[in-house]
């Protein structure tokens, strides 16, 4: 008896001294900070004071990310598996993890932008130059509070802060989108309540939407966002007075109308829009996908079966089948008809936010464990191109030209070149660096968004070299600007932003 009495309080004092887990599951709390976005700055705000991460990426494979908040401390989400984020995925608190794993050897990205990566490299990815293509990918990322650029081919990293991170005015960027004129970058952030415009150089121009500032009882938890043929845009509201709604905004971003009442939507995520009708996910309700006609008006419920859960983002295919990014189980990409009939449903990858074709036939998917290229088969990962907890939506990125200037870059020309200008933005003052490889005429001209030639800055014979040029916009307004550098077949044109 004894004997018995001191194993039990040994094994008492020794289960006492392990790290105690967190009542809520894995499950309900990645749906719960998936649909609530006032969880995330709860999340910050205390992974602020406590000086503990936001997310991990760790030696072992896991990936983590502080997702709620119980007794007063941050749970996480684990990921063992980056491709079935369900399976062997569990709950924890910040000391069972830093019991668990080792995290001298991880990526550790701390709620002030700090980052501490002891990894080695291990989770850096390879950066491609794939200029001068027709089109590219954006893709929204919580954890920087940025936009990523991808080849639309094969969803190689172009450039990974085309937005670069702006945390003053980001919090949780969900889409980006160009605006109508093709210039500018519209992101709406389901934090901040609001859709946010930034030039494709990076810069921030300002709130678009609500015009006039953010205003909760019109926008508030705000997710998808998508442009009519009037150029009016819809805005997935599900938050606030206005919840679980559409909201419409003309060019300027005034606040029109709610477009779509609360009736036939229950926590509405992404918009397609078809040639007749248009399509919405719902994360939560049995109608997992409502449909509308082009005026907003109730059609039916396109699909409300069990094959699969919490439909985000769609991409319409070439025959008319609709692929859905499933986020819960069952989870993975659905496949349904032009009619909203279930064809399948391929699980090699799970938790999905987003899901694109890629010009080389694959699938690009985001889910909590990063951004990978999967196959069609059974969207079976072929390549995790970058890791990460929390890559959102996938749009397309086309570059506009401006009427009247030729951005072409003639090949073999590799010792001619034209620098980004510095500062950028600027006022009134801003520094061009150019060089040419060998004696000619020489041509550097400033151009306006229409087109319109503003200035000339070189216009004579110059010897090879490098050159710097000081360009004084004083006397314009605000804006985005163009310069233009031409020397023998060399043509090159960069952007740039003045803001006044």
């Amino acid at each position: 008896m004894k004997v018995f009495t001191f194993l039990f309080l040994a094994l008492s004092v020794f289960f006492s001294d392990l790290p105690a887990s967190p009542k809520i599951n894995f499950k309900d709390l990645v749906i719960n900070a998936e649909q609530n976005s006032s969880l995330r700055s709860d999340v910050y705000s205390l992974a602020k004071e406590s000086s503990q991460p936001v997310s991990v990426l760790t030696a072992e494979g896991a990936v983590i990310e502080a997702k709620g908040i119980e007794d007063g401390k941050l749970v996480y989400a684990v990921i063992t598996d980056k491709a079935d984020i369900y399976n062997n995925a569990y709950t924890a608190f910040y000391d069972e993890i830093s019991a668990t794993y080792d995290l001298t050897r991880s990526k550790m990205y701390f709620a002030d932008g700090k980052i501490a990566d002891n990894s080695n490299g291990r989770f850096n990815f390879t950066v491609s130059d794939h200029s001068g293509m027709e089109e590219y990918l954006m893709v929204t990322y919580w954890t920087d509070d940025n936009v990523y650029l991808l080849s639309k081919v094969n969803g190689d990293v172009i450039d990974p802060n085309f937005i670069p991170p702006s945390p003053s005015v980001l919090g949780s960027p969900k889409m980006a989108m160009q605006d109508v004129s093709g210039l500018n970058i519209l992101i709406a952030d389901q934090i901040n309540d609001g859709v946010f415009k930034f030039d494709t150089s990076g810069a921030y121009i300002g709130l678009f939407a609500p015009n006039g500032g953010i205003n909760n009882s019109i926008l508030d938890n705000v997710r998808g966002i998508r442009y009519r043929s009037n150029n009016n845009l819809l805005v997935c509201n599900a938050s606030g007075a206005s919840a679980n709604t559409i909201q419409q905004f003309d060019t300027d971003g005034n606040f029109i109308s709610t477009f779509i009442g609360n009736a036939n939507l229950n926590s509405p995520f992404d918009i397609l829009i078809r040639s007749n009708d248009m399509l919405i996910t719902n994360s939560s309700g049995t109608n997992k996908i409502t449909r509308f006609d082009l005026d907003g008006n109730f059609l039916s419920n396109f699909y409300s079966g069990s094959n699969f859960n919490f439909p985000q983002q769609m991409q319409r295919l070439p025959n008319g089948n609709i692929l859905v990014a499933a986020f819960s189980t069952p989870s993975g990409i659905a496949v349904l008809d032009s009619n909203g009939n279930f064809i399948r449903l391929m699980t090699g990858v799970s938790g999905l936010r987003s899901v694109f074709v890629l010009g080389n036939g694959n699938y690009l998917v985001t889910n909590g464990a990063g951004i990978h290229e999967v196959d069609t088969i059974n969207a079976n990962i072929i390549r995790t191109i970058v890791s990460g907890t929390s890559f959102q939506y996938i749009t397309v990125y086309k570059p506009v030209t401006p009427v009247g200037i030729n951005n072409s870059n003639s090949a073999g020309l590799n010792d001619f070149r034209l620098e980004q200008n510095y500062p950028n933005p600027f006022n009134p003052t801003t520094n061009l660096e150019f060089g040419i490889s060998e004696l000619g005429f020489v041509s550097l001209k400033v151009f306006d968004a229409t087109g319109k030639e503003v200035a000339v800055l070189v216009n004579e014979n110059k010897s090879a070299g490098s050159y710097s040029v000081s360009f004084n916009g004083s006397n314009l307004s605000s804006g985005i600007y163009f310069y233009k550098l031409e020397s023998g077949g060399y043509v090159e044109t960069k952007r740039m932003v003045l803001l006044k």
